[in-house]
């Protein structure tokens, strides 16, 4: 936005700005929470549809961080479930809203298992922040994924405030499915042993539903692990259940792992690791040796996620354990829930550690040598003139599928934000044609009231990706908008479908018939022309889990296999 010079004008723009921000016009469109890897490319969606019609369109972000109650937790998930006097921990996040006549959004980045528990939960959680006044200053936090690379911040109004806060969840991005989010929580509750509160009701005496707080080595982040309930089940606290619930694919992205280039890091030259030597470094089987990472010189220091994570799952199940329902090749393995957390185990000479969200993964891997760390693949977040390096996982690049000195692909800042298109049906060749074997399909999950306004959403983000941060394969193809653009064809891989272990048994007994879903429909681009078949199942009538399942290429049946865990 241009600062005009002419004095004259001033009245007049701030006259104009202030009827914008105030008009009756603005409803709440989507208030969403979870994932971290999908909260840039989700700003640029919401930014594209706030200022459809080319009317004046706001923004403002924040920081939050743990604990809560604190100095700096500004805005957090607040679930109001209990089990006898034992409340839910209140859940911090990062926040972005955007606003104009055309509606509100916005969205709250935590883990994706939190957002799908805050939106399954019933009641539902609702984002809460602190008084008005007492929020950080506009431009305070700038993320540069906005067109002006947030620059122009602007200060909640009184309306836009109102309408967010306390306001129930009505989304959850996340990087997993519901099945496998469900998952995740009750093996962190159980089998991992984080769980503190027990299930009271009888015959469920043995289950926990709340758990004590997974910590940060490197900062004051933490995961809270709290049990829900999915596909018909009552909820394990209030007894109810809930209205049933709409999964909507979005893309795929890659994992990646990351090294440390810190003066002095053994892994400063690193460029391949195996699968199987992957696994054996992270469940510290391997002691941590030089030998398990090419190029690396030296004891490398693992950094782990919290097992909440669908960045995590997505890694557990793709690399580190596939075909391995023992679980000896964990990245938990040997890790306790009370004298390893905060994370800092021994692993020969050197430590397994680990942070919670991916900014305090890829930061911290950053500054401390001798760490490597993995993460989604996304231009704001592993990305864009980070210092680290990138690996080959079973000497395949899982980026652009060419491998040259392992520097991350920089996206260039035009105008203080980021810029960086690629040419549609081009990003992640690798993953597109299933060689490369660490991916997740993300997923927005909602019901039906919201379902209109979310699937709205998905589209402009899907339209968006390849425009501006292509941080993800679009699970449809996608036309070209305008004479000189080109289409993308979409995802043409999936993933085999599974009932998860433990979802059918904790806390309530839950009836999932597996489903790969159904193929998708051809697209026809008219102003570029083209016609796309979608070879992608995993459509609207999938069911189960599918982290880890078996990548399938082709269009064929669906098919269903054993769970990986």
């Amino acid at each position: 936005m241009k600062i005009l010079k002419g004095m004259s004008l001033l009245p007049v723009l701030v006259l104009s700005a202030a009827l914008v921000q105030s008009s009756p016009a603005q409803t709440l469109q989507v208030l969403t929470a979870g994932s971290s890897a999908q909260f840039g490319p989700f700003a640029v969606a919401a930014w594209q549809l706030a200022k459809a019609g080319n009317v004046a369109a706001f923004h403002y972000t924040l920081k939050a961080s743990a604990p809560c109650p604190g100095t700096s937790c500004y805005a957090w998930i607040n679930d109001s479930r209990t089990v006898g006097s034992n409340t839910v921990p209140q859940e911090p996040g990062n926040l972005w809203v955007v606003w104009s006549t055309n509606g509100i959004w916005a969205y709250l980045s935590v883990d994706s298992t939190v957002g799908v528990r805050a939106l399954a939960a019933v009641p539902r959680a609702k984002l809460t922040m602190v008084a008005q006044a007492s929020l950080p200053a506009a431009g305070a936090t700038k993320f540069t994924y906005w067109p002006d690379g947030g620059a122009n911040d602007t200060a909640m109004t009184t309306a836009v405030y109102t309408a967010l806060n306390n306001a129930p969840i009505q989304a959850a991005n996340t990087d997993i499915r519901p099945e496998d989010a469900l998952y995740a929580t009750n093996r962190a509750l159980n089998t991992l042993g984080y769980g503190s509160v027990a299930d009271p009701r009888s015959g469920h005496s043995g289950q926990f539903l709340i758990g004590n707080p997974i910590k940060s080595h490197f900062s004051g982040a933490i995961a809270n692990p709290v049990s829900f309930a999915i596909a018909g089940g009552a909820d394990p606290m209030s007894g109810t259940v809930g209205p049933a619930l709409v999964t909507i694919p979005i893309g795929a992205a890659p994992i990646i792992f990351v090294a440390s280039t810190a003066t002095g890091s053994t892994v400063a030259a690193a460029t391949n690791v195996t699968s199987a030597n992957a696994a054996s470094l992270f469940s510290g089987l391997g002691n941590c040796a030089a030998a398990l990472v090419t190029g690396a010189t030296g004891v490398i220091d693992p950094v782990l996620r919290e097992p909440l994570s669908g960045t995590m799952n997505t890694t557990e199940f793709t690399v580190f354990r596939p075909g391995d329902p023992s679980g000896t090749s964990s990245q938990e393995t040997g890790v306790s829930a009370t004298a390893n957390n905060p994370l800092a185990k021994a692993c020969g000479t050197g430590f397994r550690y680990r942070g919670v969200g991916t900014g305090d993964v890829v930061n911290n891997v950053i500054a401390t040598p001798n760490t490597l760390g993995y993460a989604f693949f996304s231009y704001e977040g592993t990305a864009g003139g980070k210092t680290d390096r990138y690996l080959k996982l079973n000497s395949i690049d899982g980026i652009s599928g060419t491998y040259t000195n392992g520097a991350l692909p920089a996206c260039p800042v035009v105008n203080g934000a980021y810029s960086c298109p690629i040419a549609n049906g081009k990003s992640f060749p690798t993953l597109r044609n299933g060689t490369y074997s660490a991916w997740s399909i993300y997923r927005i999950v909602t019901d039906s009231t919201h379902q209109a306004n979310v699937q709205k959403l998905v589209t402009q983000a899907q339209l968006s990706v390849n425009a501006n941060i292509p941080n993800f394969v679009p699970f449809t193809p996608v036309c070209g908008t305008a004479v000189g653009t080109t289409n993308d064809p979409g995802l043409a891989v999936w993933r085999e479908h599974y009932v998860p272990s433990t979802i059918t048994t904790i806390p309530d007994t839950i009836s999932i018939t597996p489903n790969d879903g159904s193929k998708g429909a051809t697209v026809t681009c008219k102003i570029v022309k083209g016609t796309y078949p979608s070879l992608t199942y995993g459509g609207g009538t999938e069911a189960g889990g599918d982290v880890g399942g078996l990548i399938q290429v082709n269009p064929a049946s669906p098919l269903t296999e054993s769970s990986p865990h």
